[in-house]
């Protein structure tokens, strides 16, 4: 690992867990032993090493998706395991993206455009997929189908003030209403995997 890949690696860990507006340039240099003139030198600014540590961040989450869901026994069951990563760690990844749109509202609206067309390549190629597996049904448009899943992902993920039914969890109700999506776009082979996976279903198993 090099010296930038190290220093935005301690970054991005710092940003995380002290918060992105409490971490000083200062605090950094202190941290990885370093001078600041070093970070200005590789990183321009703050908001220069912020954007790369969260960039960093957001490929971490992407590295998990991978790792967890590699056992999954068809492309249905992957989405499910990415989509249910996501909402386990739809806390972190909300109150960062808050303080990134209140405080650095640049680097804020160029990660939001980066991670959406990522988002979106993702979705296409597990969609092709499943109709390529003759789980999904091949009349859905799929750009379509991928603004539907992205933006009800998004929304479950980042509002808290969502009033659930008495006795579900948050990532229950996610779990049901995406089964719900992928159900509204499966054939007879794709529903039956669909009830499959929610049989085997138990809160909390993915995250283990």
């Amino acid at each position: 690992m090099t010296q930038k890949e190290r220093i935005i690696e301690q970054a991005m860990h710092m940003f995380v867990a002290q918060g992105i507006k409490s971490v000083r340039m200062d605090d950094i240099a202190q941290q990885l032993g370093v001078s600041k003139r070093t970070l200005y030198e590789q990183f321009g600014d703050k908001e220069g090493l912020l954007y790369q540590a969260m960039v960093c961040y957001f490929e971490h989450n992407r590295l998990q998706w991978a790792t967890l869901s590699a056992g999954a026994r068809n492309v249905l069951e992957r989405m499910f395991m990415v989509l249910g990563n996501v909402m386990d760690h739809s806390d972190v990844t909300s109150r960062m993206m808050d303080n990134l749109k209140k405080f650095y509202p640049a680097v804020y609206d160029k990660l939001v455009r980066e991670g959406t067309e990522k988002n979106r390549q993702e979705f296409r190629s597990m969609l092709t997929e499943g109709i390529e597996q003759g789980l999904f049904v091949d009349s859905i448009h799929i750009d379509l189908a991928i603004t539907v899943l992205y933006y009800t992902a998004s929304a479950l993920v980042t509002r808290k003030d969502l009033i659930l039914p008495e006795g579900i969890s948050e990532r229950e109700a996610f779990v049901q209403i995406v089964s719900n999506f992928f159900r509204g776009i499966s054939t007879a082979k794709g529903l039956e995997l669909i009830d499959d996976y929610l049989k085997r279903y138990e809160p909390g198993k993915e995250r283990q």
